[in-house]
């Protein structure tokens, strides 16, 4: 059987306010081609489909199409599990039709196995703590975190067991949207348990004989482990990721055999940094029609830099932030190390706010969500 592992799709997702249907659109058009060419049988999406607990229309359509196209092919099975950024019962919506044509959707938790004939799937989508554990009040973070950990591997120590009793001898593979220690992060993922308070080690993966992860956007082996592995983004959601190979993973059960195959790139994302005295002459090597993320080096703050930069771009293309590299001595007090707030989404700024409050979120940012859609669509109506 040859199964093609994909993760953090994030369909709906903006980069400074621009967006990124068109990329996305792209990478489904080749996806649908890969799955053909590569006579795959079967897709594993490992969570975080879209961006937003309610993402936009435009993006609920690119996924329904997506799946329309699947379902024509005939030959190819899914499995799809909620991410983080996912609204479980928004997923769930629609899985008994879906599972008519071998679609299979799981948005909460449970003993989701799936018998996909040559394999035994165990879909975990993100597990919140909700799931893991019953809070109460006064506790240490260190008990809760303690508890989380121990709960996580449990569960999937329970979901090998029943694996295990479907297949026999069959290879059995997990699923999961967290973050595995070891791993390798970008600036794209902020909304992670707090101070990763639901990471794990690779060996909670023992038993499996391949684990299809999501939740971190570059792609990359575990633990040097090459059969625990981070599909990574299809597109790269931030500028540290402009210079990552995205990339899907494909599985050929017949040995085990893996392979990583390069998403195609629509849209080039280039981070550089110039010099304020040769400003002109660093940028003259840009890539046209790239995004950028600029970073001047200078010996003391200008005011009119912005316009500046925008003018050297000449419009070759287009320049999305502009950072300042200052001496120590004025770095501190000039330059804020965060994001501005312009480049926060309303949807960032609460849960940053949630965050620093340390307060449990996924309900609150799912009624968030539907009011901010709300205010949207009467602004649009």
């Amino acid at each position: 059987m040859r199964i093609l592992h994909t993760a953090d799709w994030h369909l709906g997702a903006r980069l400074v306010e621009r967006e990124r249907l068109t990329e996305h659109a792209a990478f489904l058009d080749w996806l649908i081609d890969t799955l053909r060419k590569e006579k795959i049988d079967a897709l594993l999406l490992s969570g975080d489909v879209f961006d937003a607990a309610n993402p936009p229309q435009d993006a609920v359509g690119l996924y329904f199409d997506f799946l329309k196209r699947l379902a024509d092919l005939r030959t190819v099975k899914a499995v799809i599990t909620g991410g983080n950024h996912d609204s479980a019962s928004h997923l769930n919506a629609p899985r008994e039709l879906l599972k008519r044509f071998e679609v299979h959707v799981f948005g909460h938790a449970g003993e989701n196995i799936i018998d996909l004939g040559d394999v035994v799937v165990a879909a975990v989508p993100f597990l919140r703590e909700r799931d893991l554990r019953q809070a109460t009040a006064g506790e240490a973070m260190t008990d809760v975190q303690a508890q989380v950990r121990a709960a996580i591997r449990s569960h999937y120590s329970a979901q090998l067991t029943a694996c295990r009793l479907r297949a026999g001898k069959r290879p059995v593979i997990a699923m999961g949207h967290l973050t595995v220690l070891g791993a390798t992060t970008s600036d794209s993922e902020r909304d992670i348990h707090i101070g990763n308070l639901g990471a794990v080690g690779a060996d909670v993966f023992a038993g499996f004989d391949y684990t299809a992860l999501g939740h971190l956007h570059r792609p990359q082996q575990v633990a040097g482990l090459e059969t625990v592995r981070y599909s990574g983004s299809p597109v790269a959601l931030s500028f540290s990721e402009a210079a990552d190979q995205k990339s899907v993973v494909v599985l050929d059960t017949q040995g085990m055999k893996i392979e990583t195959l390069p998403v195609p790139v629509t849209r080039l994302l280039t981070r550089v940094s110039v010099s304020r005295g040769t400003l002109d002459a660093d940028l003259a090597n840009v890539p046209a029609a790239s995004w950028a993320e600029v970073t001047v080096k200078l010996d003391a703050p200008e005011a009119d830099l912005d316009r500046q930069v925008r003018e050297a771009a000449a419009g070759r293309f287009e320049v999305l932030k502009i950072l300042t590299d200052l001496p120590a001595a004025l770095a501190s007090a000039w330059q804020h190390t965060g994001p501005t707030l312009s480049e926060l989404q309303p949807r960032e700024v609460f849960r940053e706010l949630l965050q620093e409050k340390q307060i449990e979120g996924d309900e609150l940012s799912v009624v968030f969500d539907e009011l901010l859609a709300i205010r949207e669509q009467n602004f649009t109506a």
